[in-house]
C-alpha cells in the first residue's frame, strides 16, 4: 500500500489554473494561485497559468473595464502583470475562455466566481475539473448567479474551514481546508530595525466590504484623540477615497518596501468585513506587528482575540478605537501580542498547503 501511495504521490500532471482575468495590481487570491503554481511545478507538474482577458460580454461590465482602464492610465498605474510565476511555469493570455486556447491536460481549475461556468463547459481533454474557492463570495449583487456555481459538478477545494461549512449548509462538499501562509524569504523581522515610527499601517481597498470607510472614520477620531498619530495607508492604486493629508500613502509598494513598511510599523489595522483567509494580517504578523482587526471570518481562522490579536465586532468603531489607544499606550501588551502572532504564522507553511493541494487534485486521478 506504502509502494502505491508513493507511485501516486510521484505521478506528474498537467495542471491549468484559469485566473479571472488579466491581473494588474497587487491581489490576496491571485498572490496564493502563484504560490500554487511555483511550488506545484518545482515539483515536476506541468503548470499552466490562464488570464483571459474578457470575462464576460455584457455592456456593463466592458464599460467597468473601460472605466477602470482609463482610471490607471491617469494616474499611471502599470498594466503588466503584477506577479511573475517561476521560468518553468506556462502563461497564456487569451482573449476568452474557449477551449481551443485552453491545453489539453489532467486537471483544470476555476479560480473565482468569474470563471466556473466557462470551465464547467470546457471538454473532458482538458482535464478533471476544480473549483478554487479562496472565500464565500455572495457579497457581490450578482449573489444568485455566484451561488448556482457552487453547485455546478466541480470538485472543490477551499482554504478555510468557515467555507466548508458554508458550503455545507447549501448541501455541497468541498475538499480541505488548505489554509494560507507567508512566505519566510518575503516576510521576516529585519535585524537592526528595531525602531517602528509608524504607528499604524493598514491596506487600502475601495470595495465596501474592505471597510475603508471604517478604517478612515476610525482613525479621524483617533487622530484628534492622539494629534502626533502617525498613520501609512498602502494601496494597489490611487484611493477613490479622500484621504487626509496626514495619512502617508504608498502606491503600489515594492516588495522590499511593503517589508520595510510592516518592519517599521507598531499595529496593522485591519478593518474588513468578509475574508476567506486574508493574507496581509499574516505577513504584518511575521514582520512583528501587533493587530487590531474585525472579526471577519477569514481572520478567525487563525487569529483568537486577546492571545495573538485583538479583536472587535464588525463595526463597532467605538471598540476598534479603545483596542488601538490600548496598544499605543501600552507597549508591553503590544509586544506580547506580536511575539504571539509570530509564533501562529510559523504554524502554518506553503509546503503543508501545496502538499494538500496536490493530495486532493492526485486523489482518483
Amino acid at each position: 500500500m506504502t509502494n502505491l501511495r508513493l507511485k501516486i504521490k510521484n505521478q506528474k500532471l498537467k495542471i491549468t489554473f484559469i485566473l479571472p482575468g488579466f491581473i494588474s495590481i497587487p491581489m490576496g487570491g491571485v498572490k496564493v494561485v502563484h504560490e500554487y503554481a511555483n511550488q506545484l511545478s518545482r515539483k515536476g507538474h506541468d503548470i499552466t497559468l490562464v488570464y483571459p482577458e474578457q470575462l464576460q460580454i455584457n455592456l456593463l461590465y466592458r464599460f467597468k473595464k473601460q472605466v477602470v482602464k482609463r482610471y490607471d492610465a491617469l494616474f499611471g498605474t502599470e498594466r503588466n502583470l503584477y506577479y511573475t510565476p517561476d521560468p518553468t511555469v506556462k502563461v497564456l493570455v487569451i482573449k476568452r475562455i474557449r477551449a481551443k486556447y485552453i491545453p489539453n491536460g489532467d486537471a483544470v481549475i476555476a479560480v473565482g466566481w468569474q470563471t466556473v461556468e466557462q470551465v464547467y463547459k470546457l471538454p473532458t481533454v482538458c482535464g478533471r475539473k476544480f473549483y478554487f474557492l479562496q472565500s464565500f463570495e455572495t457579497y457581490f449583487k450578482n449573489s444568485k448567479r455566484i451561488l448556482s456555481t457552487y453547485h455546478l459538478p466541480l470538485i472543490k477545494i477551499t482554504i478555510s474551514q468557515w467555507i466548508i461549512d458554508q458550503l455545507s449548509a447549501i448541501g455541497e462538499h468541498a475538499e480541505g481546508p488548505l489554509g494560507n501562509a507567508i512566505n519566510d524569504n518575503d516576510f521576516f523581522i529585519e535585524s537592526g530595525n528595531n525602531e517602528r515610527p509608524i504607528d499604524i499601517m493598514m491596506l487600502y481597498h475601495p470595495a465596501r466590504i474592505k471597510g475603508a470607510n471604517e478604517a478612515l472614520a476610525v482613525l479621524k477620531t483617533l487622530k484628534k484623540q492622539q494629534p502626533n498619530l502617525n498613520v501609512t495607508m498602502v494601496t494597489a492604486r490611487r484611493p477613490v477615497h479622500l484621504i487626509p493629508s496626514w495619512i502617508k500613502l504608498e502606491i503600489r509598494p515594492t516588495l522590499e518596501k511593503l517589508r520595510f513598511l510592516y518592519n517599521s510599523t507598531k499595529i496593522f489595522l485591519h478593518t474588513s468585513f468578509w475574508e476567506g483567509w486574508p493574507l496581509p494580517p499574516m505577513e504584518a504578523m511575521a514582520c512583528g506587528c501587533a493587530i487590531v482587526a474585525y472579526r471577519n471570518r477569514g481572520v478567525m481562522e487563525y487569529l483568537i482575540h486577546d492571545v495573538n490579536a485583538l479583536l472587535a465586532p464588525i463595526g463597532d468603531r467605538k471598540t476598534l478605537i479603545s483596542q488601538l489607544n490600548q496598544l499605543l499606550q501600552d507597549a508591553h501588551r503590544r509586544e506580547k501580542l506580536a511575539k504571539q502572532g509570530l509564533k501562529t504564522v510559523h504554524q502554518f507553511s506553503w509546503e503543508s498547503s501545496v502538499s494538500k493541494f496536490e493530495d486532493i487534485i492526485l486523489k482518483d486521478a
